[in-house]
């Protein structure tokens, strides 16, 4: 193995990792973006008390949406990306 050493292997695996995260956040980057862009978010309604978003279970992105005695479940895993990236640890 003349020529190879413990630096260069981890400065070619480093650039090896790095190009592997770009891949994976420019799609995300590029259709994100756009599809964002071209629907803006919906206006909020008026309500007259709480609503109560409860997150049942953050790997399929399933919630359960509750105000006043009704309740409504939808699905978004981004919106469950983000809270669990915000929610503080325990």
């Amino acid at each position: 193995m003349a020529g190879n050493n413990r630096r260069d292997f981890l400065r070619k695996a480093s650039l090896g990792v790095v190009g592997v995260g770009a891949v994976a956040v420019a799609p995300e980057m590029l259709f994100g973006g756009a599809a964002q862009a071209a629907s803006p978010p919906p206006e909020a309604k008026p309500t007259d008390g709480p609503i109560v978003l409860l997150l049942r279970d953050a790997g399929s992105g399933e919630f359960t949406v509750m105000h006043g005695e009704q309740s409504s479940s939808f699905t978004d895993k981004g919106l469950a990306a983000r809270l669990t990236h915000e929610a503080p640890s325990a």
